[in-house]
């Protein structure tokens, strides 16, 4: 009776982790920078991570420019390299989309992908990816950035910055008295 209660108890400590569901990868997504004047360019770097300790396989998300930002190429990432197992990433500028897929993520990896982007139309665009997905999870999140678009982005004039820098050099003075 004392083998069969310690085989049960030894058995069932690991069952959690044999049967345990693993958790969606992760997804971030940012834009840099986040404000551009008309048809100025921005790198949009989207970031998946595996948050299991074991690997995940088939990692997957794709992502659609909003109306007003143009899609121009791909500037770099790890996500479809031999790092990831090797894995496949496609762009279409002319639509405007991308997606990549990693063969396998292990244990708490993270991959990016780095794409150029321009805002062509004046105003905060939102852009949102689609969910991550794996072959041993559900579906996990999507992740949103803002591109803002300006008419003109403010600069200082000349007396601005001679203020500015006869600013910065009393404060340096006042400091190293102190």
């Amino acid at each position: 009776m004392k083998r069969l209660l310690i085989a049960t108890l030894f058995t069932a400590s690991f069952a959690g982790h044999l049967f345990a569901q693993a958790l969606p990868p992760t997804i971030t997504k940012s834009f840099s920078p986040a404000i551009v004047p008309l048809n100025g360019l921005s790198s949009a770097t989207i970031t998946v991570t595996n948050p299991n300790a074991f690997p995940l396989t088939n990692v997957q998300f794709s992502d659609t420019m909003p109306a007003g930002v143009a899609l121009i190429t791909q500037l770099g990432g790890t996500c479809s390299t031999v790092a990831t197992g090797g894995g496949m990433f496609t762009i279409n500028p002319g639509v405007g989309t991308f997606s990549s897929t990693s063969s396998v993520l292990t244990a708490g990896q993270s991959c990016t992908i780095i794409v150029r982007a321009q805002g062509n139309t004046l105003g905060p665009h939102l852009n949102t990816t689609s969910q991550v997905t794996s072959n041993e999870s559900g579906a996990g999140t999507t992740a949103s950035a803002t591109l803002t678009v300006v008419g003109d982005v403010p600069a200082l004039s000349a007396w601005m910055l001679c203020a500015l820098a006869a600013m910065l050099a009393g404060l340096s003075a006042l400091k190293l008295r102190a």
